[in-house]
């Protein structure tokens, strides 16, 4: 075996450890979002039975309620608002591992997962300026499909795994 044919199977060995890698950020980013979205929801619970939103809050549009959450509102509110935003970019994350792992049912999963979770963010910035209960029910519908799809590339065989 030549000095040549050493470095190109020592790199198709890196190559290979570089896929199984990628699979393993994939599930430990889809284990990551699945946590962040149970404390989500346990949070989102708990601001809408004992947070007073302000009055001032009211009627305002996505961002700017989104703004006032964060800054104005109470501090699990604003928790709740940050750590959402967190997710958004958690959800971009997995995807971009999807991707560079070359995962289909991933990256399709992962996106249904990111319409879901941007999903609960605009309800939840709706609810902030009308405290409408359709944002509320949005936002619990649309965390529990993110959840599920989180879920699903987790412990379905093949998502994350080499082939």
């Amino acid at each position: 075996m030549s000095r040549n044919d050493t470095r190109s199977s020592s790199r198709a060995a890196g190559g290979a450890g570089s896929a199984a890698r990628g699979g393993s950020g994939l599930r430990t980013n889809a284990f990551s979002a699945a946590v962040m979205l149970l404390v989500q929801y346990g949070l989102g619970i708990w601001v809408n039975l004992y947070a007073q939103i302000p009055a001032s809050d009211q009627g305002k549009g996505t961002f700017a309620a989104f703004g006032a959450a964060v800054a104005d509102g109470p501090v699990a509110l604003a928790v709740h608002a940050g750590l959402g935003t967190l997710l958004i970019l958690t959800a971009v994350i997995l995807i971009i591992r999807a991707v560079l792992a070359r995962k289909t049912a991933a990256i399709v999963i992962g996106a249904i997962a990111f319409l879901a979770v941007l999903a609960a963010w605009l309800s939840g910035a709706r609810f902030v300026g009308d405290a409408a209960d359709g944002a509320s029910f949005g936002m619990a519908i649309a965390t529990g499909v993110a959840l599920l799809g989180y879920v699903i590339i987790l412990f379905v065989p093949g998502t994350t795994e080499r082939s």
